[in-house]
């Protein structure tokens, strides 16, 4: 199969996922689905391969800083994000879809008897994954995102009981989705950002203060968030060589990613790690 446009053959959580003790063939048969199953110009899609595995590669990074936590887990986060936006029926250059993702899960053969590989060595489910992904689904809306924190409260109280893990790595899931994107080079970001734009325009988002501003607000507010010091030095300093790059113009006037609603200087309050 050839090598889809701006994404390494060998992503970074393939090779996590084999040295965490996933089968080289499994972990394979992964990413050969995630390139089947991501439709359309891969280099102008926000929603697809390459956000997939600059997700999956941030998970995979970040969970080498957590000695304590079991490998098991490390895969089931690693592949929560990997899968998080496999939506094939969606039409290229729209919004993902969480709910396409998991009716995909769900329902398609192949998608499940991939999951199966993973479950049944590591002892999670299916429900287990998506119940994390569920994690991942956003709206800019306050009632429509208070909404889905509810349902990923139900789902993963369904599917993991009372485990207080769940709910912080839940949370950590979706930062990372938010801003993984951003910790790249400067011109691949304003393509991914470009690419953003074009899905923000097939729902008629176009925000009043303009797209440039709307995505400043909207990395300040990942940059202030306490989860941002748990990220590599290099992804910090890569991270802020946007951000200056949105604020001095540079950036494409363009909507970053899911939002902002607020702004400020970057804080430095540290999380407590929760250790499995």
């Amino acid at each position: 199969m050839p090598k889809r446009p701006g994404v390494s053959r060998r992503p970074e959580f393939v090779a996590e996922l084999r040295a965490l003790g996933a089968p080289p063939r499994l972990a394979g048969r992964l990413y050969a689905f995630l390139e089947e199953r991501h439709p359309g110009d891969q280099e102008r899609i926000y929603h697809g391969l390459a956000h997939t595995c600059e997700v999956a590669g941030l998970t995979a990074r970040l969970m080498r800083q957590w000695p304590n936590v079991p490998a098991d887990r490390k895969i089931l986060m690693i592949l929560a994000a990997a899968l998080h936006d496999v939506d094939p029926k969606r039409a290229p250059n729209t919004p993902a879809r969480v709910k396409g993702t998991l009716a995909l899960l769900a329902n398609d053969a192949q998608a499940r008897r991939l999951v199966a590989g993973f479950t049944s060595r590591f002892g999670f489910t299916r429900q287990q994954v998506s119940a994390l992904i569920l994690a991942t689904d956003y709206s800019p809306h306050p009632d429509e995102m208070r909404e889905k924190l509810s349902t990923f409260e139900r789902a993963r109280r369904a599917a993991f009981g009372d485990d207080p893990w769940v709910a912080e790595w839940g949370r950590r899931l979706a930062y990372w989705d938010k801003i993984a994107t951003y910790l790249g080079p400067l011109e691949r970001t304003r393509r991914r950002v470009a690419g953003l734009a074009r899905e923000f325009r097939s729902r008629g988002i176009r925000p009043p203060s303009g797209m440039r501003a709307e995505s400043r607000r909207f990395l300040l507010e990942l940059r202030i968030d306490p989860l941002f010091e748990y990220l590599p030095a290099a992804d910090r300093a890569r991270f802020d060589a946007v951000i200056a790059d949105f604020s001095s113009g540079g950036g494409p006037e363009r909507p970053a990613a899911r939002g902002a609603r607020r702004a400020g200087r970057p804080a430095r309050a540290k999380v407590r790690a929760r250790r499995a």
